[in-house]
C-alpha cells in the first residue's frame, strides 16, 4: 500500500509540475521563453489569440508563429508529429527565436521540417555541434534552422530563425548538460520557476534594477491575466500606494505605488531615460538633476496622462511631447525648480512636502501622493479605448508626411479594433522581498 500510495503522490506531482517543466529544456542564457506543458498548455492562449484576431485580423498570431519557428503552437500542427503531452517552448536568445518540443512521429516532423526550410531556399547541411544532421536554409535574419534529436532521452524537435539560428539551435540540444546549463538552474530565477503550476508561462531577462519577470499565464476568449514576480536586487514596492482619488481626470493612464529601494532605482532610470528622448543634452541637464533626487527620495509616487495632442504625432521629432504627461512624488528633495521649452514647457518643482513632473506645466501639484484609500502597494491602469480615441483623430493627411505619422495612421487602422475592443489593462502588485509579486489583467469585451 506503501509502495501504491507514492506512486500516487508521484504521479500527481508530475501532473501538476504545470509549465516550469519546460524550463529544464531551455538554455540558461536566453532572452525570454514562453513555457508550455503540453499541447493543452496553449490552449487558453489560442482562445485569447483567436479574440485578438477576431478584433484586429492583421494580429493573428499563427502565421507569425509559423514563419518563426515552424509549427504553431496555437492550432495543433499535427502534420508536423508533435507529442500531445510533454515540455515545450519557444525561446528568445541574441536575436533569433526557437523551439523545443517533443516528438510522436520523428518522420513526420523531418518531412515538415523540410517543407518549412524550403520556404526559405534550398536546405543545406550545417555544422551545429553535438548535432548532427542540421539542415538550414536562406541567410542574414531569413535563416532557418533544424533538426530532430534525442534531448534528455527522448526525441525532440529542434527548430530556429534568425541571424544566430544555428546557435541557439546548439543551445536547445544541450540544454541540461554541462555546455549548457538549464534555465530551471539559475538561482535567480529558481523561486520564481518554483510557483509557476498552470500550464503556460512567461519567463524574461532585463537588468537591474528589473532582473527579470516570471509570470504564469492564463487565456481565454474574455482576456488574458498574468501574475508572478518581478526580480529586482531589493524589493521593488513597499507600503501602499496612494489612493484612487489621485488618479481623478487621468482618463488615459494612472499609475500608483508606494516605492522599496529597488522601486526608487526603477523610477530614477525612467526618468532619466524620458528626459534623454525629450530634450537635448544642453537643455535637459537642470531638469534632469532635480528628477534624479526626486525619484532617489520617493516613497510613493503618481504617474498619470489625461491623454495626448494628435496634432503632434505626426511629426517624429514632437511625437513624444504628444502624451500629456505628470508625475508627483514624496516626500520631496531639497526645494527646486527647474523648466525646459520644447513643443510645449516641461518643468520639474520639489516644494516642502512634494515634487511633481509635468509636460505641459501644471501650475501646482496634479494629484496628491498622500491621499489615503489605496489597497496594494501597486494599482496601475491603461485605458486601451482613450489611446485609440487619440489615434482616431490621425487623417490620411497625416500620413501623407510618412514616416511616424504614416506609421501611426496604419497603427490606426490596424490595432483600432481591438483598443475598443478591450477594457482598460489593470495591473496590481504586493511588495515581495525578491522584487514584487504582480498580477495584470487584459480583459477583451
Amino acid at each position: 500500500m506503501r509502495v501504491i500510495a507514492l506512486a500516487l503522490l508521484c504521479a500527481a506531482a508530475a501532473s501538476n509540475a504545470g509549465a516550469r517543466s519546460a524550463a529544464a529544456f531551455v538554455p540558461a542564457r536566453a532572452d525570454a521563453a514562453l513555457l508550455l506543458d503540453g499541447a493543452q498548455g496553449a490552449a487558453g492562449l489560442r482562445a485569447f489569440f483567436d479574440g485578438v484576431a477576431q478584433r484586429a485580423p492583421a494580429l493573428e498570431a499563427g502565421p507569425r508563429m509559423a514563419a518563426l519557428v515552424g509549427p504553431d503552437l496555437l492550432n495543433h500542427p499535427l502534420g508536423w508529429g508533435l507529442a500531445p503531452s510533454g515540455a515545450r517552448a519557444i525561446v528568445l536568445a541574441n536575436g533569433a527565436a526557437g523551439l523545443t518540443a517533443p516528438l510522436r512521429d520523428a518522420k513526420a516532423a523531418r518531412a515538415a521540417l523540410r517543407s518549412w526550410l524550403a520556404e526559405s531556399g534550398t536546405a543545406r547541411p550545417v555544422r551545429a555541434p553535438p548535432l548532427r544532421g542540421v539542415l538550414a536554409a536562406g541567410e542574414g535574419r531569413r535563416t532557418r534552422v533544424g533538426a530532430v534529436a534525442a534531448v534528455a532521452g527522448g526525441p525532440r524537435l529542434l527548430t530556429a530563425s534568425g541571424s544566430n539560428a544555428i546557435a541557439l539551435v546548439s543551445m536547445l540540444a544541450q540544454a541540461g548538460t554541462r555546455a549548457a546549463a538549464p534555465l530551471s538552474s539559475d538561482r535567480v530565477l529558481a523561486s520564481a520557476l518554483a510557483r509557476l503550476t498552470e500550464p503556460a508561462a512567461v519567463v524574461a531577462r532585463g537588468s537591474d534594477p528589473l532582473r527579470a519577470a516570471v509570470l504564469s499565464l492564463e487565456g481565454s476568449a474574455r482576456g488574458l491575466s498574468a501574475r508572478g514576480l518581478l526580480l529586482a536586487p531589493a524589493p521593488l514596492l513597499a507600503g501602499v500606494a496612494p489612493g484612487p482619488t489621485a488618479c481623478a481626470g487621468a482618463s488615459l493612464l494612472c499609475l500608483r505605488a508606494g516605492l522599496g529601494p529597488s522601486g526608487r532605482e526603477a523610477l530614477v532610470f525612467a526618468a532619466r531615460a524620458y528626459l534623454g528622448a525629450l530634450l537635448p543634452p544642453a537643455a535637459r541637464q537642470p531638469p534632469d538633476r532635480l528628477a534624479q533626487r526626486a525619484a532617489a527620495t520617493a516613497e510613493r509616487v503618481v504617474v498619470r496622462s489625461d491623454g495626448a495632442d494628435s496634432r503632434l504625432l505626426s511629426s517624429e521629432g514632437e511625437a513624444l511631447w504628444a502624451l500629456r504627461l505628470q508625475a508627483v512624488t514624496a516626500p520631496p528633495p531639497a526645494e527646486g525648480a527647474a523648466d525646459a521649452q520644447g513643443p510645449r514647457l516641461l518643468c520639474v518643482r520639489a516644494e516642502a512636502t512634494m515634487a511633481w513632473f509635468g509636460t505641459p506645466c501644471p501650475a501646482a501639484a496634479p494629484a496628491d501622493p498622500g491621499a489615503s484609500g489605496g489597497t496594494s502597494a501597486l494599482e496601475a491602469q491603461l485605458d486601451l479605448g482613450a489611446a485609440d480615441a487619440v489615434l482616431q483623430k490621425l487623417t490620411p493627411l497625416d500620413a501623407l508626411h510618412g514616416g511616424l505619422g504614416a506609421a501611426l495612421y496604419a497603427g490606426r487602422l490596424t490595432l483600432g479594433g481591438l483598443l475598443r475592443g478591450s477594457g482598460p489593462v489593470v495591473v496590481t502588485g504586493r511588495p515581495h522581498p525578491a522584487g514584487a509579486e504582480v498580477e495584470l489583467r487584459w480583459p477583451l469585451r
